[in-house]
């Protein structure tokens, strides 16, 4: 997540997302770095965490689930359960 702070004088940033100039410095340290796929990560969620999320995501498509099923009342047990064991 990324907090624009649009309007500095009343918008509070909350503690998990990074601000845009914290996206860009990472964007610019990886970029040098030659990677190919940067995922910016937050002080809410690990790199482990978004690795699953998005392997989880792959396999929706995959096996024709709902989008995001992670959150689908169908699929949500199922990702915690293999979030978990994973």
């Amino acid at each position: 997540m990324n907090f624009p702070g649009l309007n500095p004088l009343s918008d509070r940033k909350p503690d998990e997302p990074w601000t845009a100039e914290h996206v860009v410095e990472l964007f610019l340290e990886r970029f040098h770095k030659e990677d190919f796929y940067i995922t910016c990560p937050d002080n809410a969620v690990t790199p482990a965490l978004d690795a699953k999320r998005i392997r989880w995501a792959a396999e929706d498509i995959v096996q024709n689930r709902p989008a995001l099923s992670r959150w689908h009342p169908d699929w949500k047990d199922e990702f915690a359960r293999w979030a978990q064991q994973s």
